[in-house]
């Protein structure tokens, strides 16, 4: 999801594989399928961040910020306030009312003073977002955390910049700081770590020694989710602050692990490559619209069980047929729609261009 640097296709393929296991996670189609990908799918962004991360941008701060600002803060500003716009209609059709959420908690009609509240937090805290842009917490870690780990590597501590951040996660997700938690609370800091694993994975060819004795890292790396999923699960926005270190481990032993397997597949099914790395462009665009599009799916469940149309308010799914195979729908629709549509739209604006 951090696009502000040109990936090479491996990466481009390993985000793909991260968000379609969020999307299939928002699907709820199993607990333990929802706990193993909940181990490493979000933290895995973050290490290929500072996976990719330029050492030219050490020398540029202008240029690091401009492009953080107008990859992260613009998108998360616009469809936080398009969305925010459009609440009350999506009130009137639905999509929400004060019957059905997420999570038992409901909504209703947004009066001035809620317009303004949420502006304000939007604009200026990068939160206050939709229910339906639920995922843009990402958004607003990876903005935050993205100039924490600048700051570290300038100060030429990567190593102990690291471990420092998830020691304060760790903090933090035992007693967090309310003020502090509105722009940098555990998460944000947890982010951090994960991004210094990426960069010195890269930076200090880890990567290198990790595909020597691949015959015992993949093995090993699957081990250490299964083991988390079972004994320490958790994730980014809700985790036991004993689990920390421990998830932290398994979460990156998860990322190296889907790094390691799409260097391997990225040039061994070309066909299957371009689908899931064309997927991994566009993740923004997914983490946007998947929430909106699991309406489509909602809405035939419940033509074809001649529900309540309240039921559309469930959220991000309807239970229990997410669990009865509609997940697939929700998966298939949540990513495809997004993706054609973007990829519609680009080809559109080339043949305007022209």
């Amino acid at each position: 999801m951090d696009s502000n640097i040109q990936y090479d296709n491996s990466v481009s393929f390993a985000k793909g594989i991260g968000i379609l296991l969020m999307v299939l996670g928002h699907t709820y189609f199993s607990a333990y399928g929802y706990a193993l990908i909940y181990m490493f799918h979000m933290p895995l962004f973050f290490f290929l961040s500072g996976y990719c991360f330029k050492q030219s941008h050490l020398d540029d701060f202008r240029s690091y910020a401009r492009k953080r600002i107008s990859k992260i803060y613009i998108p998360f500003v616009k469809w936080g306030l398009i969305f925010l716009l459009l609440h009350n209609l999506f009130f009137h059709l639905n999509i929400y009312n004060d019957v059905y959420g997420f999570n038992g908690v409901t909504s209703g009609l947004y009066g001035l003073s809620d317009y303004l509240k949420k502006t304000v937090f939007i604009l200026f805290c990068l939160s206050g977002n939709e229910q339906l842009l639920g995922g843009y917490w990402f958004l607003h870690t990876m903005f935050f955390a993205s100039f924490i780990f600048y700051g570290l590597l300038k100060i030429k501590k990567p190593v102990v910049g690291g471990l420092i951040a998830l020691l304060l996660s760790t903090l933090l997700f035992y007693k967090g700081i309310p003020i502090v938690n509105i722009y940098c609370g555990p998460k944000e800091l947890f982010a951090v770590s994960c991004m210094m694993v990426g960069y010195l994975y890269k930076s200090y060819r880890i990567e290198n020694l990790a595909d020597k004795y691949r015959v015992y890292v993949i093995p090993s790396c699957i081990l250490l989710l299964i083991l988390g999923s079972l004994y320490w699960n958790g994730e980014m926005l809700d985790m036991k602050w004993t689990h920390t270190f421990p998830y932290f481990i398994s979460a990156m032993a998860g990322s190296i692990l889907v790094l390691m397997v799409s260097k391997y597949l990225v040039n061994k099914t070309h066909q299957l490559s371009d689908i899931i790395s064309t997927i991994g462009n566009k993740t923004i665009e997914i983490l946007t619209w998947h929430f909106l599009c699991f309406k489509i799916v909602s809405l035939i469940i419940i033509r074809c069980h001649n529900l309540p149309v309240e039921h559309l308010a469930e959220f991000p799914v309807m239970a229990p047929y997410n669990v009865q195979g509609w997940w697939i729908c929700y998966l298939v629709v949540g990513v495809g729609v997004p993706v054609v549509g973007a990829v519609f739209f680009e080809r559109v604006g080339k043949l305007v261009r022209r």
